[in-house]
């Protein structure tokens, strides 16, 4: 009996934990994909507010070469700070999303365009980790955020 509970808490366990390459669970999966397109899209038209507005009140960002950051307004000064270094273009890739009940793990790729220095602009390659939460009213929210840049293809 012991044995046959365990296993089906297992299998419950399996079936809650959803994921796959570039997807997720389901509805899951579409919620965070439409959470991302925001994201993106507030990035793209210099909107740090609306960026942060898309953390949970508690998150926790972790920028490169930045202290350990927390909460909404942290998160809107570290977007604010990016983008006034004249950071543009990103684009996200989702590759893994894990989603169990009211939490998810993304692992993804970013490219953005960034200045060069010399009049000029260049592509820098990065990946991501997002730790999502749904919030109290089920909504979807960054979490905690990590990223880096990648070596330049070549």
């Amino acid at each position: 009996m012991f044995r046959t509970l365990v296993l089906a808490t297992a299998l419950l366990g399996l079936a809650a934990c959803q994921g796959g390459s570039g997807g997720g669970g389901g509805q899951a999966s579409s919620e965070i994909a439409a959470v991302n397109a925001e994201f993106q899209a507030a990035f793209n038209r210099g909107d740090p507010q609306a960026m942060a507005a898309l953390y949970s009140e508690d998150a926790v960002i972790l920028a490169p070469g930045a202290p350990w950051l927390e909460g909404r307004a942290a998160v809107a000064q570290v977007w604010q700070n990016v983008l006034g270094q004249g950071v543009r273009d990103l684009d996200l890739e989702t590759v893994d999303l894990e989603v169990q009940r009211s939490s998810a793990t993304e692992l993804g790729r970013f490219t953005l365009t960034v200045p060069d220095g010399q009049g000029g602009r260049r592509t820098l390659p990065g990946k991501y980790v997002v730790h999502w939460k749904r919030d109290p009213n089920g909504a979807w929210r960054l979490h905690w955020d990590i990223w880096n840049d990648s070596p330049p293809q070549g």
